[in-house]
């Protein structure tokens, strides 16, 4: 499975800010503190996967939607009054031993993208807690809602953010954990993401922290709890997820009903196919496989890596020397998301002794040498072949 999220490290380590708030409504009277300290009064959140008001253009629309994200909210510490001040302090809740950051001066970028570091540092350890497969968290009631929908009746306090597919409850199914090596240090990282898939893409979100009531942000857009301005109970968070494509793959099954024999010796007969794939008009997919017999039976190839959602066509361009396809014509398939769909091709013998054979050559890049590799089937006695091809490693769901 890890070899599947190589893309999705770079682009998550590209994003800045995955999540943003805005107010929705304010208070212009100070906090209040409830018998036991911590502040009083019912927020909400509202939390949308993307930007509502984003250009059509730059939104994924309908897609996004079509992946049916929820999100999960774990409340990692309450919010305390502090005396004397109009302002409020943490205190974590069991399980969550974590060193909040206070209330710090932003003097310039450096100190803002420091400070943002240390918060998106904070809601890694956060995940690490509220999704670790041993002992996961519990998430506040009203999670698991259609992303969009207002949760309501919060305590004040810190929540993390897990935004995931609707379908997808086990935290196998939508929690990733991608390991990354410093250039410089050699030092590496893990980076939990957590996903939802549509038919065509996943979509990779960054667990976040948000911090409620909160105050509008200030002229560097840094939210502080100090900053002036009303207090705000009910806020919208948009998100910001990453969008990858998803791959599945075509079986090519091939039966040999009869075969051709020459005086009893058993020639072998190749079959060649071209397959092509088109998504949104255009051509996504190209290529052509071939499948060698050296007895009647069956026999299949399998190609990955194609686009999901790809409309694909396969034609058998060539039929061995002295076989004719049972049923004539292309076969078509759509190409559904980490699946393995088929088609299938039947020929016969008819009739004709003409000794035809085949072999299939693939030209494989090395780059670690940073050479083109030759390998034949059947394997050829021939300078710088390799032989048979490698087997592509394929990961198990």
């Amino acid at each position: 499975m890890k070899k599947r999220w190589i893309c999705l490290l770079t682009a998550l380590t590209l994003a800045v800010g995955m999540c943003i708030a805005e107010p929705l409504a304010g208070t212009a009277a100070p906090l209040e503190a409830d018998d036991n300290g911590f502040v009083r009064g019912s927020c909400s959140l509202t939390i949308h996967p993307e930007d509502p008001s984003k250009d059509e253009a730059d939104s994924f629309g309908e897609d996004l939607t079509s992946a049916d994200v929820v999100v999960d909210l774990y409340q990692i510490a309450r919010a305390v009054k502090t005396p004397g001040y109009d302002t409020y302090h943490y205190e974590t809740l069991p399980g969550y031993d974590l060193d909040i950051p206070g209330n710090a001066e932003v003097g310039n970028e450096d100190d803002l993208k420091k400070m943002a570091g240390e918060w998106e540092e904070l809601a890694q350890k956060a995940a690490g807690i509220a999704l670790d497969e041993q002992k996961p968290g519990t998430p506040v009631q009203g999670s698991g809602a259609a992303a969009g929908t207002k949760v309501s009746d919060l305590d004040a306090g810190l929540y993390l953010l897990v935004a995931r597919g609707s379908k997808m409850t086990a935290l196998a199914d939508y929690k990733m954990e991608i390991t990354q090596k410093d250039p410089d240090t050699q030092e590496e990282t893990t980076t939990i993401a957590t996903i939802a898939n549509s038919d065509r893409y996943t979509y990779a979100f960054l667990p976040q922290l948000v911090s409620i009531p909160s105050k509008p942000a200030d002229a560097d857009g840094v939210i502080n709890t100090a900053n002036p301005g009303d207090w705000l109970f009910d806020m919208t968070v948009n998100l910001k997820p990453e969008r990858l494509p998803r791959y599945g793959s075509l079986e090519i099954i091939k039966t040999l009903s009869e075969y051709e024999t020459m005086g009893g010796v058993q020639e072998s007969a190749t079959f060649v196919f071209e397959v092509t794939g088109m998504l949104d008009g255009e051509s996504v997919y190209s290529n052509v496989e071939s499948i060698t017999f050296t007895a009647a039976g069956q026999e299949r190839v399998t190609l990955d890596r194609i686009p999901a959602m790809a409309e694909v066509t396969v034609k058998e361009v060539y039929s061995g020397s002295s076989y004719e396809l049972t049923v004539p014509g292309d076969r078509t398939a759509t190409i559904a998301a980490e699946t393995i769909v088929s088609v299938e091709f039947e020929n016969e013998y008819d009739g004709r002794r003409t000794n035809g054979h085949g072999i299939k050559n693939q030209f494989v890049y090395d780059e670690e040498r940073g050479t083109w590799e030759w390998y034949s089937s059947p394997a050829q006695d021939a300078p710088g072949n390799q032989g048979e091809p490698r087997p592509v490693e394929r990961n198990e769901e």
